[in-house]
């Protein structure tokens, strides 16, 4: 594949997760506004934060099973998207999210103690960075789209070997960093402008939300794709 058409379907990515990408963007900063401006909805943030002080990287495990594996899976499963392997895949989405719930907590501990906490940009921007430059590209994205290639080929390892060359690396995982880049850049920028206790909670808000609205997207990309074949 040239490089022409790698940009064009990157771009096609980007344009498809446009919409999602706002409306997450525009959830996320009206809860930001409301949590500094609007002293009537502080109790609510606060019990989450002192849920998360008090469970540790046990909330950061379940909350991010929740919102990122069981919601989207129960999605998949009730539109009728999961017909076999029902409890392996429950399974899988359960584990992987819990275990990338405790790996991005460790990232957000990891850059408080680096950079410190607050909304200044010369503690923003660092982490922006370090996280979206550094964690996304280099590390989440490839081991997700590992992860879910392993499962869509039935947990197979052999055929994952198969997959492995140069089209996942240089075509693949990099398509899918654009489109990545164009929710979590502004989404991180205001997770980082929380208090360290508040920001996992923000992240499994925006990840939940981002899950559900991801596959609603690729079901009509799916359908459309499926009406052309049939013309």
């Amino acid at each position: 594949m040239s490089f022409r058409d790698f940009v064009h379907e990157a771009g096609q990515a980007a344009r498809v997760n446009l919409v999602p990408g706002l409306i997450l963007q525009a959830v996320a900063i009206s809860l930001l506004a409301a949590y500094y401006l609007i002293p009537a909805v502080r109790p609510g943030f606060d019990w989450f934060a002192h849920l998360k002080q008090d469970w540790g990287y046990g909330y950061s495990a379940l909350a991010t099973a929740i919102s990122g594996g069981i919601v989207p899976f129960l999605y998949l499963w009730l539109r009728g998207s999961i017909k076999h392997g029902v409890g392996k895949a429950l399974l899988f989405y359960i584990v992987f999210w819990a275990l990338m719930g405790m790996q991005v907590d460790v990232l957000y501990r990891f850059q408080g103690e680096l950079f410190g906490q607050g909304n200044e940009l010369a503690v923003l921007i660092p982490k922006v960075l370090v996280d979206q430059g550094l964690f996304t590209p280099l590390w989440s994205i490839p081991l997700t789209t590992l992860c879910y290639l392993w499962k869509n080929l039935d947990f197979n390892f052999a055929a994952l070997r198969g997959k492995i060359d140069r089209k996942l690396f240089l075509h693949d995982i990099p398509g899918m960093i654009v489109p990545a880049w164009m929710v979590w850049l502004p989404a991180v920028t205001v997770i980082y402008c929380l208090p360290g206790s508040l920001q996992i909670p923000m992240f499994n808000l925006v990840l939940c939300f981002w899950s559900l609205l991801a596959e609603v997207v690729n079901a009509r990309q799916n359908r459309k794709q499926a009406s052309h074949a049939d013309r």
